[in-house]
């Protein structure tokens, strides 16, 4: 289901991003690696009826893959943020922006250069952490202006 399916009737979208295609960096690599086993296999005429193996174990970490792509939504609104991501063990967290004490995000050096991380979200003494997400400092940003409005708007 949707998260855009989820918005109240006068709820907008402020950003919207999905997790980072680093996560099909091991899928590609599995794929490479399946291609020298199965070159290896393929010349040994014991090992030659297993060839496929290998795969089937690249297409089920490919499909693994896809299906966590696919399935990860990570919105912000000007009333909450809202965050769904898997398949086979779904992980979200809806937070109004109010309840927001703090938003990090953890960046490796690789994510800095691939502009990918892991953003946590403090909602006074909670917090939930989701990993991979694309552009995750520009998130972070629009979380906080839109924090940063709804407070503002409060005042006046």
């Amino acid at each position: 289901m949707s998260i855009v399916k989820t918005l109240l009737p006068d709820e907008q979208i402020i950003n919207r991003t999905k997790k980072h295609l680093i996560i099909f960096f091991f899928p590609v690599v599995l794929t490479l690696l399946s291609i020298y086993i199965a070159g290896y296999m393929s010349n040994n005429p014991i090992l030659e009826k297993l060839q496929w193996a290998p795969w089937v174990v690249t297409l089920i970490f490919w499909a693994y893959a896809y299906l966590e792509y696919l399935t990860s939504e990570f919105v912000v609104t000007n009333k909450r943020v809202l965050m769904r991501e898997g398949f086979f063990v779904r992980h979200s967290n809806e937070t109004r922006l109010a309840a927001i004490s703090q938003v990090t995000v953890n960046q490796s050096l690789i994510g800095q250069l691939f502009n990918y991380g892991t953003v946590l979200i403090n909602a006074f003494g909670a917090s939930d952490s989701f990993a991979m997400i694309a552009r995750p400092n520009v998130f972070q940003q629009c979380v906080n202006e839109a924090i940063d409005k709804a407070t503002t708007d409060k005042t006046k």
